[in-house]
């Protein structure tokens, strides 16, 4: 069952977007009100650790100039462990402001009381290196569909090459064409059955790439 938000994001022309994110981890559209939080919920959907993502899962209320207020962070994340965090996603120039800073101390009251996690996430955290322009070819490319055997082939092909170049890993794969190729290796880092470290370079066919840690079987 999917679980209600406490606010709808409705969806507007002008120059404020809305947007929907995919979570290809389990198919569930996440709801966000700016180009800042769509890459931050792509990170999440990145993180093996994260489980679940809400939108504005609550709603508190604060008095600030004399005014009842409402408070809506952006999100709640579940991990694996059952570890649960509100985050607020805001540009850094926006953190220093009166109302957002009242609003965070909201925000970490109230999950000091639910005994969880309270983090201000900026584009400092979100636009590291060239995660953000990986993850774009990746979810493009990686999400597409791919036979099963083609996938084992290419995790095979790596065991026996060791670390190698996407291009000779390439190479080592006579059984496969390039399309099929890509699709496959793109999938296998999205989903980190492959290693490459997406923040140094821009994904290519240089790039390193390994067997993930635990993955050898």
């Amino acid at each position: 069952m999917k679980k209600r938000t406490a606010r709808r994001i409705k969806p507007i022309k002008g120059r404020h977007y809305r947007w929907k994110v995919p979570l290809l981890k389990n198919n569930n559209m996440i709801h966000c009100e700016s180009r800042l939080e769509r890459n931050f919920v792509r990170l999440l959907d990145f993180d093996r650790e994260v489980l679940q993502v809400e939108s504005q899962p609550v709603g508190l209320l604060y008095c600030y100039k004399g005014k009842e207020r409402k408070y809506y962070p952006d999100f709640k994340v579940i991990t694996s462990d059952g570890h649960i965090r509100i985050v607020e996603v805001k540009p850094k120039s926006m953190t220093q402001k009166p109302e957002n800073i009242m609003k965070f101390i909201i925000g970490r009251m109230y999950c000091d009381l639910q005994g969880w996690d309270y983090h201000i996430v900026t584009e400092e955290q979100i636009f590291r290196g060239y995660i953000q322009e990986n993850l774009d070819k990746l979810r493009a490319m990686g999400n597409e569909w791919t036979e099963y055997n083609d996938l084992v082939y290419v995790l095979h092909s790596l065991q026996n090459t060791g670390d190698s170049t996407i291009e000779m890993l390439q190479s080592n794969c006579t059984d496969l064409d390039e399309s099929t190729f890509y699709k496959c290796i793109y999938k296998l880092i999205y989903h980190q059955k492959v290693y490459a470290d997406l923040f140094a370079t821009e994904l290519s066919e240089g790039t390193m790439v390994s067997i993930q840690i635990g993955e050898e079987n």
